[in-house]
């Protein structure tokens, strides 16, 4: 019988080795646990080192996950949950940790129904999680490579549109030197000079989201007045409001309003939502800035009576380079102004929101602190 329990206990211990498993047996009133030897073994353990103090092993559990492994366990001894599972790192004797699982149960209680005694296990979770991490890392991988094939796709498309016009009218140009009249060669430059200054455009707000992302891009708050700011990007835009026919509504109301803002920035936001509103209007359109003050907080809307925005699209709404299947159509844009502008107001405490119906319109509405003195 003795042979039997010695084969049988060796079997054991290869079971135990084979399937990076380990038993525990937990005393709570005495705060000592037994570990398997082999258990301990598989962490660099030897027998010099066979501590069976709570405190010891305890000590060994990574810092971050030791209160959340002994609130599992103390609930589990009061009977407050019905089971005792907990997922934590154990460190080796190597200095490295290992991740584990840990199950156990009660088999031992007194009279009172205290628990005397806990058998559990632990399964050896590492192999498992760093194959996860390196899948998880090998899917982030492939998912920038995806988005930098679709980025280069997308900016060539875009920027070869102005680029085009450049170099078309710069030929016609130069075809007509000497005997266009100077009118028509105005034209072409106009053309030029226009195509010029929306691929600089696009150039600097791919070279802006790429400073965002790098955590380069800062904002200084100060103090803004918002009528002034809002008068002049209405004058900038209004070119090209006018060659779409569309109407811009200044906002009422707003001499006096303060926000505390980024100068530069706020007026960089304005400015890409004033300009979408025109370019996704349609011709003979419409576009309203209402203003509100509520709370200690300033409330300026952008609304159009343009195509809008369906309820899929919004979903991909703040996708970076995603034009929302407007890429091959003849509204320019590389879609990053929407994304940049969201930023730069978090940025400045504030929040932007958009509101759409397909076919209806959309409103964004931009909402930043009052400054103290708002409503002089």
């Amino acid at each position: 019988m003795r042979n039997e329990l010695k084969i049988l206990e060796q079997r054991w211990g290869l079971a135990l080795q084979s399937a990076a498993f380990g038993v525990w047996d937990l005393d709570p009133v005495n705060e000592r646990v037994l570990y398997s030897p082999e258990w301990k073994a598989m962490l660099g353990y030897g027998r010099a080192d066979e501590h069976d103090s709570t405190a010891v092993w305890r000590g060994r559990v990574h810092p971050d996950d030791l209160q959340p492994m002994l609130d599992k366990l103390l609930a589990y001894l009061e009977g407050r949950t019905a089971s005792y599972e907990a997922e934590f790192r154990l460190r080796a004797a190597d200095g490295s940790y290992r991740y584990v699982l840990s199950r156990g149960r009660i088999v031992k209680r007194d009279e009172q129904d205290r628990p005397l005694r806990m058998i559990g296990t632990l399964t050896d979770l590492t192999d498992r999680r760093e194959a996860e991490a390196l899948r998880v890392a090998r899917d982030r991988a492939e998912a920038a490579h995806r988005a930098k094939a679709e980025f280069l796709s997308r900016m060539s498309h875009e920027l070869r549109t102005p680029l085009n016009a450049v170099l078309g009218f710069a030929q016609l140009l130069s075809q007509r030197l000497g005997r266009a009249d100077a009118e028509e060669q105005q034209r072409h430059i106009d053309h030029i000079e226009e195509a010029g200054w929306h691929l600089l455009s696009m150039i600097d707000d791919v070279l802006e989201l790429s400073r965002v992302e790098s955590g380069e891009l800062e904002v200084d708050i100060a103090p803004v007045a918002i009528a002034p700011l809002l008068d002049a990007v209405c004058a900038a835009m209004a070119p090209k409001a006018q060659r779409r026919a569309v109407t811009i509504r200044p906002v009422a109301g707003s001499a006096g309003v303060v926000v505390l803002a980024d100068p530069a920035r706020l007026r960089q936001v304005m400015t890409h939502l004033l300009s979408n509103a025109i370019k996704y209007n349609r011709d003979g359109g419409s576009v309203t800035i209402a203003l509100a003050l509520d709370a200690g907080r300033c409330r300026v809307s952008v609304s159009d009576t343009g195509i809008g925005i369906s309820a899929e699209q919004m979903q991909h709404l703040f996708e970076p380079f995603n034009r929302l299947g407007r890429a091959n159509t003849q509204t320019d844009g590389v879609g990053v102004g929407l994304v940049l502008s969201r930023w730069l107001v978090e940025k400045m405490g504030g929040e932007l929101r958009v509101q759409s119906i397909e076919g209806a319109g959309s409103t964004v509405t931009l909402e930043l602190a009052a400054a103290p003195d708002a409503a002089r």
